[in-house]
């Protein structure tokens, strides 16, 4: 039996949630007059967008944080493609997960999956408190690393410990832990990720080959395998 592949982007509009270094996100239309047709003038639309790599649904490279680290253009296709899993970890407010919270998640992790975590914030990405979401420990980043994750998705704006709770000296440890070796970030997954939790599945998650890239937005898709 086929499955529907199911989108896994939020939306872009101008005012969404980010980061503050990440600065405004605009968005522009303009027209430009081609001729006329059936004595009407006839306008070619153009739209602009001027954002960050890391707004909306995006991964992360290595350089993002790691010194020396590979490019969002230094990877294979095969890098954002194949199978994976959903986990379905919801909660409220900002609360780790832990590795022994993914012990126990089913299904199970296999080596080389994109593992998807949702926390049920996607659905949250336009409310106030979207920012004040769940996060990871050390220890979970951690636990993917010796199950041999590929990819790592969270429908949060990061798999750390979020903004306006963090220590003084916060070195980003889920970030660090993760992208040294190459297991690339997604972040800010969107609502569809609800249809597949709990279930085994096959994604696509191409960038933009961007030159020196540090992320790059992505609208990826996925479909339950299981």
């Amino acid at each position: 039996m086929s499955h529907e592949w199911v989108s896994l982007a939020q939306p872009l509009f101008e005012g969404m949630p980010r980061a503050a270094p990440h600065g405004d996100v605009r968005i522009w239309v303009d027209e430009h007059p081609t001729g006329l047709r059936d004595c009407a003038p006839t306008v070619a639309r153009i739209t602009h967008l001027e954002m960050a790599a890391h707004v909306g649904t995006h991964v992360d490279a290595a350089n993002h944080f790691v010194a020396g680290g590979r490019t969002i253009d230094q990877y294979g296709i095969d890098h954002f493609s194949g199978p994976g899993v959903v986990l379905d970890v919801r909660r409220k407010g900002v609360v780790p997960l832990t590795a022994a919270e993914l012990e126990e998640a089913r299904p199970m992790v296999r080596q080389g999956d994109a593992v998807l975590l949702w926390f049920g914030y996607a659905e949250r990405f336009s409310d106030q408190d979207y920012v004040d979401h769940p996060y990871l420990t050390p220890d979970a980043a951690d636990w993917l690393l010796e199950r041999g994750a590929r990819l790592v998705g969270v429908d949060t704006v990061t798999p750390d410990m979020p903004g306006g709770h963090r220590p003084p000296g916060f070195d980003f440890p889920v970030h660090m832990r993760l992208l040294t070796p190459d297991v690339l970030i997604i972040e800010n997954l969107g609502p569809g990720i609800a249809q597949l939790a709990g279930r085994r599945v096959d994604i696509a998650a191409a960038p933009f080959p961007i030159e020196g890239g540090d992320a790059s937005p992505i609208a990826p898709v996925a479909r339950v395998t299981d």
